[in-house]
Parts: C-alpha cells; sequence; structure tokens
C-alpha cells in the first residue's frame, strides 16, 4: 500500500541526518588519503624551487681556496640574482673532510642543501676512510680547479725533482714527505714514486699550514701544496720542484711538468658541486645555470685567479672523467697507502 504523506515525511527525517553525516566525513576520508600519500618519499619538487635559503656544505675550514671560492660565488650568484633565495655556507671540517662529506650524503634530496668538494671525495675512498665516493651524489657541475706542486724548502739539498728523485732511487724511505692522509696531497706523490720506483716515507701532519710548518722547521723533506701556496710563501723559503698540470703554471715558469721529467701523472684538484644523490634533474640544472652564468663575469674569473683557481667552469659530463680517471689511477695503491707514520 502507498506511504501516506506523513510517512513519507518521516522517512525523509530519519534517513536525510544519515547522509548528511556520511557525506560529511567524505572530504576527511579524501583528505586523509591524501596525507598519508604525501608522507612518502616526495617523487617531484615544486617547480618554485628554490622557496627558502640554500645550505653549503665546505668540509673545511673558513679561509682557504675552497672556502674563499665559494663565498665569491655564493655573493656572485646573489649580487647578480640568478637563484631567488640566498646560499648560506656551512663550513664543517674534520676528518680530511669527510665529516662534511659524509652529512652532505645523509641530507635530504630536496635541493636545499648542497655542497663543493675537491678531488678528496675519491682518494678517502681509495684510502678505505669511507665507503662512498663521487658517485655516491648528484654531481652538479665543477667550479675550476687548482694545480698541485711538490716542494721543498728553499735551502734543501733537493734543488731539482731530477735530484730528489735519484737521492730517493738510492736511498729508500729517507725522503720524509709531510701529508695528509686520504687526500691528493698523499696519493700524488704516492703515484709519482710508484712510477719512478722509488719509496718515499710519509708522514702524517694535517692541512697546509702544519704540513709547511714541517717542511719549513726541518721535520720533513718535501710537501704538496696548491699553487697560491707557494706564491704566498714564496718569501718564507718555499721552493716548487714539479707541477702535475698539463703544462707549466704562468707563476713558476721554471718549474717542469711531470710528464716533461719521465713520469706520466696529469692530475689537478677540481671543485665539484654536489648533491645527495636522487636530487631532482630540475635543480641541478638550475644550479649549474646559476654557477656557469657567474663565472662568465670577468671579475669573477680575475678573483680566482687570485685564489689560485683556474676558472673554468664544466659541467657533469666535464667533471665525471676527471674524477674517474683519479679514482682508477689511485684504487691500485691502497695497498701501500697505510705506510704512514702517524
Amino acid at each position: 500500500m502507498p506511504c501516506s504523506k506523513s510517512k513519507k515525511s518521516l522517512l525523509k527525517s530519519l534517513i536525510r541526518p544519515v547522509l548528511v553525516r556520511k557525506l560529511k566525513k567524505i572530504p576527511f576520508m579524501v583528505l586523509g588519503g591524501l596525507l598519508l600519500i604525501s608522507c612518502g618519499k616526495p617523487q617531484s619538487i615544486p617547480a618554485e624551487w628554490p622557496e627558502k635559503p640554500i645550505k653549503l656544505i665546505l668540509p673545511t675550514n673558513a679561509g682557504g681556496e675552497t672556502d674563499g671560492l665559494a663565498r665569491l660565488l655564493q655573493r656572485a650568484i646573489a649580487d647578480k640574482q640568478l637563484l631567488p633565495e640566498k646560499i648560506v655556507v656551512v663550513n664543517l671540517p674534520g676528518a680530511g673532510g669527510t665529516i662534511g662529506t659524509r652529512r652532505l650524503k645523509e641530507s635530504e634530496p630536496d635541493g636545499y642543501t648542497i655542497g663543493i668538494w675537491h678531488s678528496g671525495i675519491v682518494t678517502s675512498k681509495a684510502m678505505g676512510i669511507v665507503d662512498f665516493d663521487h658517485n655516491d651524489f648528484e654531481l652538479i657541475c665543477m667550479s675550476g680547479y687548482t694545480e698541485l706542486l711538490l716542494g721543498v724548502a728553499e735551502g734543501s739539498k733537493f734543488q731539482t725533482i731530477e735530484a730528489l728523485v735519484e737521492f730517493a732511487r738510492n736511498n729508500p724511505r729517507s725522503v720524509n714527505v709531510s701529508t695528509n692522509v686520504g687526500l691528493p696531497v698523499h696519493l700524488v706523490p704516492l703515484l709519482l714514486a710508484e712510477k719512478a720506483g722509488i719509496e718515499f716515507r710519509f708522514i702524517q701532519t694535517g692541512g697546509g699550514a702544519p704540513r709547511l710548518a714541517s717542511l719549513l722547521g726541518g721535520h720533513s723533506d718535501m710537501t704538496m701544496l696548491s699553487t697560491m701556496a707557494f706564491v704566498n710563501f714564496k718569501d718564507s723559503g718555499l721552493k716548487p720542484l714539479v707541477t702535475f698540470s698539463a703544462k707549466r703554471n704562468p707563476l713558476f715558469p721554471n718549474v717542469p711538468t711531470a710528464k716533461e721529467i719521465g713520469i706520466d701523472i696529469e692530475l689537478v684538484e677540481i671543485r665539484a658541486w654536489l648533491a645527495p644523490k636522487e636530487t631532482p634533474e630540475s635543480i641541478l640544472e638550475k644550479i649549474r645555470n646559476a654557477v656557469k652564468t657567474a663565472m662568465q663575469d670577468p671579475e669573477v674569473a680575475e678573483e680566482m685567479n687570485s685564489l689560485g683557481v683556474i676558472p673554468v667552469y664544466g659541467g657533469k659530463e666535464e667533471a665525471q672523467p676527471r674524477l674517474d680517471k683519479l679514482l682508477n689511477a689511485v684504487m691500485p695503491l691502497v695497498d701501500k697507502v697505510r705506510s704512514v707514520d702517524q
């Protein structure tokens, strides 16, 4: 029998609140689902990046070439407004740069933590100091490179690299080399010894300043330093003997390259920009463009030269082969790098 009008009204009054309550729940259910989805690892970064300051980790103390270079490019990028947010330099020194590089490696791949380091990112892996190398990061670009020279105190009995090699050949482990274990300043002299068929005695002293003090104080016979260290401390009695670049350094035109004396080594320390693995390519490209544009400024290039950094920009395709080459060169020496007096 058909429902009366009063019965229909009663049914509507009972059903409507139930439907309203159920419908009200739907947006919250949908929102909850969206929240759950967003809690997972981000698959992409908003196109608005960056929306806050970018932290630039330097695995070294303030001062020095890497720090000076980073702050120079930081200022240039800000002055030219190449990125809408500022870059903040954070120095995290220690353990030959491995503290800072590990912090960078473990950071979120969101583009808000990046870093700059030199070829030590490769040699520390070869030494077994860390279990990662440049392949465990996103390689952004390279912002120039520095040349390394082996040198002695001005009054040393070794006035040429040939004389030093000849002495070391006749007197194994008699030439003391102050070094910083696991970094290029250790591995490059080790490569020299390997290719020349000689043996050095390596002494762990640390960074550039203590290595220089050891040399000038007569506690070691030789050390490896950057071009600018030799320029800045020339009056202190520092004498370069050999460079490992492709050609002679114009600041030291009388200093031969390793290849000129028959030692086939050509290695420089690039300054690589790195990001945590899985940082989106769109972000990496924005950083590349900012660095490249900043380095195209003649004033920036001039300042880089004054820091001892050759102002040559390179994208990932230029930086990757350089680091791969160094890794391949030093890995066969792993068993020999332990012979360091602490």
